[in-house]
């Protein structure tokens, strides 16, 4: 998985970590991104997960999973 990749050797503490982990799989699911992908989407879906985790306090998987979605102007099925 894409993020995985980003979050190894990340300072991220474990709880924010499984939040990225769990908006990274509801992206790929709203998409319908099956399987083990590692290629440009799922990678450009996972920079920007860390980019919305980073910069907000906001915990809510689904909520960066919408947001990074909306910001990168990827409709949905």
């Amino acid at each position: 998985m894409a993020i995985h990749r980003l979050l190894e050797n990340s300072a991220f503490d474990p709880g924010r970590i499984k939040v990225m982990v769990e908006a990274y799989e509801c992206a790929c699911r709203e998409l319908e991104l099956t399987g083990a992908r590692n290629d440009v989407l799922t990678e450009i879906i996972a920079k920007k997960i860390v980019e919305i985790a980073q910069s907000e306090v906001e915990t809510d998987p689904k909520y960066i999973c919408e947001r990074s979605l909306q910001e990168l102007g990827i409709s949905r099925h």
